[in-house]
């Protein structure tokens, strides 16, 4: 195989991915689909206001990729830094929308399509923010916006409820953050969910949890940025 690289002078062209070996039966075959992109491309929508687990189930099923390598890039202090996100995991900071991926994209190349979308559409969102927050509060209101809120028009209502309840000093208050912190499915919370000690938990802790629940979509991030 690498003499084949060197006689065919591809030696320096070998593209990252991963590939599926079915049907290849000669070395001339492997070194071409070592060094061409590939057209395969996969059709993936992610839906606004899930979490990093729905996000790699997701992407499991579609692109066949390792769901736990995903999830630990996502959570890897190094890596999420070096995507210059400045939060506990990339929660919140993978956009919600429809891909079209190469089958060849490795667990790396798709967590930052997604976070260069999210910074595309932040960047594209500034000129309408009227609050004094940076990225990760403003991602962290949003998602919590984007937990509690049925419909896109309540949005912005929500957002002016929390954005008050946050310069009074008062508790958030706010139910999603508790399911976020309950494992499994969304259910029916009690009183004793609300007495989790628990950072993320805003019915006992003041001011905005450390990072967002989920991945807020645009609507979200608009009614963060601008309250009623």
């Amino acid at each position: 195989f690498k003499l084949a690289l060197t006689l065919t002078m591809k030696n320096r062209r070998i593209i990252p991915g991963r590939y599926n070996l079915k049907g290849i039966s000669s070395i001339g075959q492997l070194v071409d689909m070592f060094t061409s992109q590939s057209s395969d491309r996969v059709r993936v929508t992610l839906i606004e206001g899930w979490t990093l687990e729905q996000f790699a189930d997701e992407l499991k099923k579609k692109l066949v990729i390792d769901s736990y390598k995903f999830l630990h890039l996502c959570r890897d202090y190094n890596f999420t830094h070096s995507l210059g996100i400045n939060a506990p995991s990339l929660e919140g900071f993978l956009f919600p929308d429809t891909y079209i991926l190469l089958k060849t994209y490795t667990e790396e190349d798709i967590i930052r399509v997604l976070v260069n979308q999210f910074k595309h559409n932040m960047k594209a969102l500034k000129h309408i923010s009227s609050v004094k927050l940076n990225m990760r509060e403003i991602t962290t209101m949003a998602s919590i916006i984007q937990g509690e809120a049925l419909y896109e028009d309540e949005m912005s209502v929500i957002s002016s409820v929390y954005h008050n309840r946050l310069k009074l000093r008062m508790l958030l208050q706010a139910d999603p953050t508790i399911q976020y912190i309950i494992p499994g499915k969304s259910r029916r919370l009690y009183n004793k969910d609300l007495e989790v000690d628990d950072p993320y938990n805003t019915y006992k802790y003041k001011g905005l949890p450390p990072g967002p629940i989920n991945n807020p979509g645009l609507a979200a991030l608009k009614a963060a940025m601008n309250p009623v």
